[in-house]
């Protein structure tokens, strides 16, 4: 079985849904001939999936700024120093845009590049054990390119890079105030890293469009994320006796706003269209404080609650429990690649998907060719798909999951890995035809 070094910052037990997408190739990898090896920083407690781990040390760079500014390492700036937050999710206090103009500045290319030294260390307990047939890189962080561009210095073998998210053309949280210097250099080192790889991979069809404007002579593929079926062996489970809308995640600052569905709730709330005692939304994960002015504005305390964050296994049973899911579109019209790995999470537990927010992209594609959920994209849509699922649940206790059955398992960790390998085939195989061919040119000189 050939082996491949698998570079990511995100994994098991590490609580992110970055992690999801390395687990399930170290997982699923082996069923095409590759054995895995995962080169990972020191990872949290917890059960260690699947696949031969190395476990390196890491220097927490934004813990020793902290510390030479006298503020205690494991707590937000914001909360140290009692500086207020925004009330609204598209609005950024002055202090707020300072710190995030400043922080590319400090930790160019990104907040975890204190990783590299011991990542490169680790090499040499590679090299003299089996050897390495090909490397293969996800991120973000960005970090993890620069770390599989110097792989790729030391074993000679073929580097195929994942992005789940673009790198200079991200429009996240990651770019959100930076400066034109930090442009700049961000574009400079991805021309340079980009060349050094064999082939690309990212999640959507517009981000691999984009992906090759910033590299037009190297490959480019698209694999979606998805979802492991055995997280979700524990189905079915009783649906909650609410009309439940759940939804767990990251709202980035914002960038994700529910607003649209809050104010909607209210509206029929208020015109007698939905019962408020019928009503729960649920929000699973980190507490951002806009979130509550919100809920104060539209009157919906009590109706919709901040759980804040719980381990994945319960997220995962809120989520197949509820009778909704919510999902959250990008706010930003020109984002239309931006596939969310919530959206493949949210396949597995086959409750009915209602995204909101956002622009017509791939994830409302995805979500036509499932029939898993439906995106509304405007106020008219969404209160009809409210009052429709309502009325269902009213008459028999549940909103009815109309997903297709085929057309779901096309997104499994188990597919996605198959296509990873068959990339990794393909590197090796033109690796080995290209050495054969410098032999015979050799040998015939």
């Amino acid at each position: 079985m050939r082996r491949v070094l698998l570079i990511t910052y995100h994994y098991p037990p590490r609580p992110t849904i970055g992690s999801l997408r390395p687990m399930g190739l170290a997982k699923y990898l082996p069923q095409y001939g590759w054995q895995p090896i995962v080169l990972t920083p020191r990872l949290p407690n917890g059960v260690r999936r699947s696949a031969h781990i190395i476990e390196t040390d890491y220097r927490d760079l934004v813990g020793q700024w902290k510390s030479r500014a006298g503020l205690d390492p494991a707590r937000g700036i914001h909360q140290q120093l009692g500086l207020p937050r925004a009330k609204t999710p598209s609005r950024l206090l002055p202090h707020t845009k300072l710190m995030k103009w400043l922080r590319p500045l400090l930790l160019f290319p990104d907040d975890t590049k204190g990783w590299i030294e011991f990542a490169t260390d680790a090499f040499a307990q590679l090299k003299n054990g089996d050897p390495v047939d090909a490397i293969l890189s996800t991120s973000p962080p960005i970090t993890c390119n620069l770390i599989a561009a110097r792989a790729k210095q030391t074993f000679g073998v073929p580097w195929l890079a994942d992005f789940r998210d673009l790198w200079s053309q991200d429009t996240s949280a990651r770019n959100a105030g930076n400066n034109a210097i930090f442009h700049f250099l961000d574009r400079r080192l991805e021309e340079r890293i980009l060349t050094m790889a064999d082939s690309l991979v990212t999640v959507s069809v517009p981000w691999a469009e984009r992906l090759q404007q910033r590299a037009p002579n190297t490959r480019v593929h698209c694999i979606t994320n998805g979802y492991d079926p055995d997280d979700f062996a524990f189905l079915p489970v009783p649906l909650t006796k609410s009309f439940s809308i759940t939804y767990a995640g990251l709202l980035y600052e914002g960038k994700r706003d529910p607003t649209p569905l809050l104010e909607v709730i209210y509206e029929l709330i208020q015109s007698g269209a939905v019962a408020r005692s019928d009503v729960e939304v649920r929000f699973y994960g980190p507490v951002e404080p806009w979130l509550r002015v919100l809920i104060q504005k539209y009157n919906l305390e009590g109706t919709v609650q901040i759980h804040g964050v719980v381990g994945r296994d319960e997220a995962l049973r809120r989520q197949a429990e509820s009778q909704i899911l919510l999902l959250l579109g990008w706010n930003d019209p020109s984002e239309r690649g931006q596939h969310t790995g919530k959206l493949f999470e949210y396949m597995g537990s086959k409750r009915p998907i209602l995204a909101v927010s956002g622009s017509y992209g791939v994830m409302s594609q995805t979500l036509e060719e499932t029939r898993a959920g439906v995106h509304a994209l405007s106020k008219e849509q969404l209160r009809s798909v409210l009052v429709r699922a309502y009325s269902e649940f009213r008459s028999t206790g549940r909103v009815p999951y109309e997903g297709l059955n085929a057309e779901v398992k096309a997104y499994t960790h188990q597919e996605m890995a198959r296509r990873f390998a068959e990339l990794l085939d393909g590197m090796v195989a033109e690796k080995n035809i290209a050495s054969s061919v410098l032999v015979q040119e050799t040998a015939g000189r």
